[in-house]
């Protein structure tokens, strides 16, 4: 991590080295954040003062990150303390999002199919072992659904109604009769 120390306009009654020094010290808590790639990392530090405003400003240029901060206050140490807390919180929130991003496309089920749907929570555990089917694209009518029943080993069949445009269910049940549940 390279660290640049700039400092305009400050007055003769500061010393400009404890400043730089300062800067330097906050810096550290920087690198902390900064995991991968933190010796490939620039830090500017840029320390100014007009009138009664001191402003510390703060960018940060990586390979895979780019952040900047500024804080302006009365005193120049509360103003290097605010803008590192506020480049650490952009870090944070940055290697955040990157983690998540990783985590949500790595989903993938048995077959290979991104973006199934996790299986529900019950009271008593998780579910396991469920098999993710995915339901005809085309509308069918009760009759095509019906043969579609009668063709296949299952016992049920889902599939969208053509008339109505409504997910429908027809099964047998116990006594061998076929039954349509509609919404």
């Amino acid at each position: 991590m390279r660290v640049r120390i700039t400092t305009r306009h400050i007055n003769n009654n500061r010393d400009p080295e404890k400043l730089k020094s300062y800067a330097v010290k906050k810096s550290k808590r920087i690198e902390k954040y900064l995991k991968t790639g933190a010796e490939a990392c620039d830090v500017n530090f840029v320390l100014s003062s007009e009138k009664f405003r001191d402003t510390a400003e703060i960018s940060i240029n990586s390979r895979n990150l780019r952040a900047a901060s500024s804080f302006e206050t009365t005193d120049m140490y509360t103003a290097i303390d605010s803008a590192v807390d506020v480049i650490i919180k952009q870090i944070k929130k940055e290697t955040d999002k990157k983690k998540t991003s990783k985590r949500r496309s790595g989903a993938r089920n048995k077959e290979g199919a991104a973006g199934t749907p996790a299986a529900p929570e019950t009271g008593i555990g998780k579910l396991t072992n469920i098999r993710v089917r995915r339901l005809p694209e085309k509308p069918m009518t009760i009759e095509e659904a019906s043969s579609q029943l009668h063709v296949s080993d299952a016992n049920f069949v889902t599939f969208r109604n053509s008339a109505s445009n409504d997910m429908n269910v027809l099964y047998i049940d116990d006594r061998g009769q076929v039954t349509l549940i509609e919404p």
